[in-house]
């Protein structure tokens, strides 16, 4: 799985993205992944411009660019 540093924390996904929003809404894409102590979080990732029109789902967010970073209770 993919690991990013976000927010100073180096976050291994444990899951695919998987997009999150109501519809006719602007939705974004999210994942869980852990720290390594072990603490969980939701990673979550914009929509490109132009994501009504885009049928492959690699092309659908900026990957290496995570928005925000939430940690699970």
């Amino acid at each position: 799985m993919m690991t990013y540093t976000i927010d100073g924390k180096e976050i291994t996904l444990t899951q695919d993205a998987y997009i999150d929003g109501l519809p006719g809404e602007r939705p974004i894409y999210k994942a869980h992944g852990t720290d390594a102590q072990g603490n969980e979080y939701i990673v979550t990732w914009n929509v490109v411009d132009g994501w009504e029109n885009i049928e492959d789902e690699s092309e659908m967010c900026d990957w290496e660019n995570p928005i925000g970073l939430m940690q699970v209770k």
